[in-house]
């Protein structure tokens, strides 16, 4: 997705997120030309506002939530150079986040910055001089459904926050808004995700990669839903199974088995024959695609700020550090290391593994082998010296984008939801997916929750999910596969970096509201946050 960063939006943006600018830097006159007075008049206006709102959809800076996710799950160690190296990661690893967190206020600013852009273009949009039939409307779905993904990741890291749904007059206006309960921040989400699911298109012309379709917005719902139902059972969240609802739409059980079995059969996606094709860098935004998050070397940056950032800058974090005998491997910082025990969550034989984890050990002939080394990388998303970009920084310009949603996880999800009602075609769905990996013979007769838990952990190893699916089985269940996972192997020669971790239940799963936020907030705007940062 291109980017483009309007001047008046990034500037109140920024303002509103409370990020520290100088004066001078507010006070600078737009280089372009481009102000708000004259700005949001043509097609080709609204177009790029809406560009901007994708924009703040796949900024990095310092808080990828998939990299992150991983990390506080089983799936990943955080690693690094040493113990003290991204000092902001190493602690939500190890449950002592505190709200001076950077990568807890970086999340926090990015979806401000987003529902900021969103919702002004949702007010200028009728300022709009429209002429073709239909673009309007569509805009809109898509700008609705980023709006809903900014708060979807709000709620799930931090529960209770403000709830802004327009353009605000002042800054000190913003300090008053109190915080949102979860539920009423997941009736926005649903109201939104209603709104786009009805006006946007189920295929995706070739020129338009990237965007969001129909399909994305309902495996959205199924996501959101199923993480809604798990988390219900946390009542200091105040959230109510089966009954997640925005304006007229509730997003039950019902809803989502025909949402997903609607992508099923639409033939906008399919599975491609070859688990090791899905990850080739020249096969992006393929067949299995349902939402992908878009990456470039066009902007050439060497803005280590972040919002410059064009490229997939989390590939240098989770490469190798000084890797020798592998030319294709781009030296990187050995963040996110794949665990041993996602290692042995793998069946003899699964192809998937080693498309999942590159075993340094076998391929290289040296590496420098730093904090928590386990042997293993994601191969998945790592960098690749052959693919750097074409000019800027190369640590920030891959061309790799983000699987966000793929379709094995539609047909996941929907084994999980017709489990129960109808196992067959539970079960169907289900050995789609594990006989695209491991041939006809491995098909099964008869699955369980725990089956599905997981085709699913070696189907998305290393891109993200794992922690959310823990979740959503439970905090019991989640705190045991963690704390599991600091389970060394025998013999290892730097067991001394794995101090074991000791999952926090009152954590939730969530991050500190930040302290500059915190700080920001008029008295009374802070109603409630997470049980385990009380009085932090």
């Amino acid at each position: 997705m291109k980017k483009s960063i309007l001047y008046s939006l990034f500037i109140l943006a920024v303002m509103v997120a409370g990020s520290a600018c100088s004066k001078d830097f507010l006070e600078l006159e737009p280089k372009t030309g481009q102000t708000e007075a004259n700005y949001y008049k043509s097609e080709g206006d609204a177009f790029l506002a809406l560009t901007a709102v994708y924009d703040a959809y796949s900024v990095q800076n310092w808080q990828f939530a998939p990299t992150m996710a991983d990390i506080w799950s089983d799936d990943a160690f955080c690693g690094g150079s040493d113990a003290s190296d991204m000092s902001q990661w190493q602690d939500m690893e190890m449950f002592k986040m505190e709200p001076e967190n950077n990568s807890s206020s970086d999340l926090w600013n990015r979806c401000y910055s987003g529902i900021y852009r969103a919702n002004l273009y949702l007010q200028k949009q009728d300022g709009i001089d429209w002429k073709t039939e239909g673009l309007k409307e569509r805009y809109e779905g898509e700008v609705k459904f980023l709006r809903a993904y900014f708060y979807w990741d709000l709620v799930r890291h931090f529960g209770w926050v403000p709830i802004i749904t327009e353009v605000l007059p002042n800054v000190e206006d913003y300090k008053n808004v109190e915080q949102g309960t979860p539920a009423e921040v997941f009736s926005l989400i649903a109201s939104d995700l209603a709104d786009a699911v009805a006006v946007l298109p189920v295929q995706i012309p070739a020129a338009d990669k990237g965007r969001i379709s129909k399909g994305a917005v309902q495996a959205l719902m199924a996501r959101i839903y199923l993480y809604h139902t798990g988390m219900s059972k946390i009542s200091g969240l105040g959230l109510t199974a089966e009954q997640w609802t925005g304006g007229t739409t509730a997003i039950n059980k019902a809803y989502v088995q025909a949402a997903l079995d609607q992508v099923i059969t639409s033939g906008a996606y399919s599975l491609i024959p070859s688990y090791a094709d899905l990850f080739d860098w020249d096969n992006q935004n393929n067949a299995e695609a349902v939402l992908e998050i878009q990456y470039s070397d066009k902007a050439k940056s060497g803005d280590w700020g972040g919002w410059n950032i064009n490229g997939n800058f989390s590939c240098v974090w989770l490469s190798v550090r000084n890797p020798q005998g592998d030319p294709t491997v781009f030296p990187g910082w050995s963040f996110s290391v794949p665990s041993w025990s996602l290692a042995n969550e793998f069946e003899a034989g699964d192809p998937r593994k080693y498309v999942t984890l590159y075993d340094a050990e076998s391929l290289l002939t040296d590496y420098n082998r730093a904090f928590m080394n386990t042997g293993y990388f994601n191969r998945k998303y790592m960098a690749r010296a052959d693919y750097q970009g074409s000019g800027g920084d190369p640590s920030h310009n891959f061309p790799r984008n983000h699987m966000d949603i793929r379709y094995a996880d539609v047909l996941l999800m929907a084994a999980e939801v017709w489990l129960t009602d109808n196992p067959g075609k539970a079960l169907g769905y289900f050995n789609q997916v594990r006989t695209r990996a491991l041939g006809s013979a491995a098909a099964k007769t008869s699955i369980t929750l725990d089956d599905i838990y997981h085709e699913r952990r070696v189907e998305f190893g290393g891109e993200g999910l794992r922690k959310w699916d823990l979740l959503r089985r439970g905090l019991d269940y989640a705190g045991e596969k963690i704390n599991a996972s600091f389970s060394i192997p025998a013999g290892t020669p730097n067991a001394s970096d794995f101090t074991p971790r000791t999952f926090k239940a009152d954590s939730w799963g969530m991050f500190p509201i930040p302290a500059g936020e915190i700080r920001n907030m008029n008295s009374g705007a802070l109603k409630q946050m997470v049980p385990a940062y009380l009085g932090l």
